[in-house]
């Protein structure tokens, strides 16, 4: 690194070159591998790109999918949609109502309803809190395609 007074910071980084006859391959999932279904999910997500995202790709899948920015909405979706909900997939932190408020005031009305959370805390300590309720799936962001799909098939099979 070097710095000088009035023109900046230089950062010079030297990464190994790469040796070989054939480039490196590129991670690929092939998506008709991958489980998926046909029932529809309320997805709950508060950060935008990460709820876009995850739409396309369930909806890709074959899931019919209702999004919502944070479990208020999710709520006033419920109430307010009639449709039929066979599982919801939720952020577990979020403004206004979390993921599990969420589940605890939907499964008041359905208790039956599949929930799995999502989150950037690891599952030891999600239940360490005492935060997940007994029969909810857990998902740890940022996680794959796969992961995903496979979670969800194993909850909505249950």
């Amino acid at each position: 690194m070097q710095s000088a007074p009035g023109r900046g910071a230089t950062l010079t980084v030297f990464l190994p070159r790469y040796i070989g006859n054939e480039p490196p391959a590129a991670s690929k999932v092939d998506r008709r591998r991958l489980p998926g279904g046909t029932e529809t999910l309320l997805l709950v997500e508060d950060e935008a790109a990460v709820r876009s995202s995850a739409r396309r790709l369930l909806e890709r899948q074959g899931y019919s999918v209702l999004e919502a920015r944070h479990g208020a909405d999710a709520l006033r979706l419920v109430e307010e949609s009639g449709h039929p909900i066979d599982l919801v997939v939720t952020d577990l932190v979020m403004p206004e109502m979390g993921g599990k408020e969420l589940a605890e005031r939907l499964r008041a009305h359905r208790p039956g309803l599949k929930i799995l959370f999502m989150s950037g805390y690891t599952a030891k300590a999600i239940a360490a809190d005492g935060v997940m309720p007994p029969n909810t799936g857990f998902v740890e962001k940022p996680f794959t395609v796969e992961q995903l799909m496979r979670r969800l098939r194993e909850i909505l099979d249950q």
